[in-house]
């Protein structure tokens, strides 16, 4: 029997260790990493005695956790620094004493002192799980295009910080991180602006936004008296006095029809300019709830938990059908460049199994809180 567990926990150890690898990129000493989880194991017992923490069975740190802590000190420590050097320290005793001390601290107090913060959901919740499939599965889509187009790549690149934005989101519902979550997604509703504006445009709006985007680094930036005279030329071009103004949403000049409503449809911010250019002004009293509370308020403490939650669930399925949206247009044209055209064939079809998903759990969010 012992020599089974033995088999097992290698076996463990060794699939853990593979899947960090797969996420850092880093190619670990695995025999430098076994002899640390050993000496940890050890050490993490001695300082549970030391601090008189009595754990029920079966409560004590995985082992997965316990290489995950080993792994990611020893990355923060060396991943910067030269093989040989790495080497020199895997082999300094000092080092070696230093990691495991460490480590059997981190875990002690990280798994057994902290407070944990009750959640209305969790991870491996159906309507956690749907937005994490949705995202997963259209990053993956959009991964499998390839190529030296730059708007292609350039709209690429934001509809992956977008969903990217999503499952952080969902990952702070997941933790009990309603009111973040909150906050985080005021911030990707901005994002799905920008991404309805240059999907709903043409290449020529796409590499003015681009180009304005230089503003926003003019600092260290050895361009920069250039870029100042610039933003001067173009401010006094479009009789625009206010610079942080123009800086942040002078690109919309670009948006056919913008330039002529200035003034009177359009002004250079985001709810009469950005949203309404996007054609999302109906959010904006989701939005305008959002940011009351992205400074600490009586917002923050008098509104409950799970309304928080509600309000993120619901508003979070609206940005993401409007980004699957654009990225069923952006896969349709751009399917030729695609590794797996196949894929972006099926992406439709697929993609909507995902939202119904999502509208069928959220009528039972819906279900659950009524009244509340």
């Amino acid at each position: 029997m012992a020599n089974l567990i033995d088999e097992m926990e290698s076996r463990i150890f060794a699939a853990q260790l593979s899947r960090l690898s797969r996420m850092t990129g880093a190619a670990p000493n695995a025999a430098f990493i076994a002899e640390m989880y050993r000496l940890v194991k050890a050490k993490y017992v001695e300082e549970l005695k030391k601090r008189k923490i009595r754990l029920r069975e079966l409560d004590g740190a995985r082992l997965d956790e316990i290489v995950s802590y080993i792994f990611y000190y020893h990355h923060f420590h060396t991943s910067h620094l030269p093989p040989e050097i790495v080497s020199k320290l895997e082999a300094d005793a000092a080092y070696r004493d230093k990691l495991v001390r460490d480590v059997a601290v981190y875990i002690v107090i990280n798994e057994h002192l902290n407070v944990e913060k009750r959640s209305n959901t969790s991870e491996y919740s159906p309507e956690i799980a749907a937005y994490n499939m949705a995202c997963s599965y259209s990053l993956y889509v959009l991964g499998s295009l390839k190529g030296t187009d730059r708007r292609m790549n350039g709209m690429n690149n934001l509809f992956r910080k977008a969903l990217v934005t999503v499952k952080s989101v969902v990952g702070l519902l997941a933790a009990g991180n309603s009111c973040d979550a909150v906050i985080l997604w005021r911030h990707l509703h901005e994002l799905e602006c920008v991404l309805a504006v240059l999907g709903n445009g043409n290449d020529d709006l796409f590499f003015s936004y681009v180009r304005h985007m230089e503003y926003l680094n003019m600092e260290g930036n050895p361009h920069a008296d250039e870029l100042n005279a610039r933003l001067s030329e173009e401010c006094k071009q479009y009789g625009v006095k206010e610079r942080n103004a123009f800086v942040n949403y002078g690109w919309l000049l670009y948006v056919p029809g913008f330039r002529e409503g200035m003034g009177k449809e359009y002004r250079l911010n985001f709810k009469d300019g950005l949203q309404k250019a996007a054609g999302l002004s109906e959010r904006h009293a989701a939005y305008a709830s959002a940011s009351k509370i992205l400074h600490p308020s009586a917002w923050v403490v008098a509104i409950r938990d799970d309304k928080f939650y509600k309000f993120t669930i619901f508003e979070l399925y609206k940005s993401l059908a409007g980004l699957v949206g654009y990225i069923k247009k952006y896969l349709a044209r751009y399917r030729e460049n695609s590794l797996r055209p196949a894929e972006c064939d099926n992406y439709a079809k697929s993609i909507d199994v995902y939202l119904n998903m999502i509208v069928r759990n959220n009528a039972i969010v819906a279900a659950k809180y009524a009244g509340r």
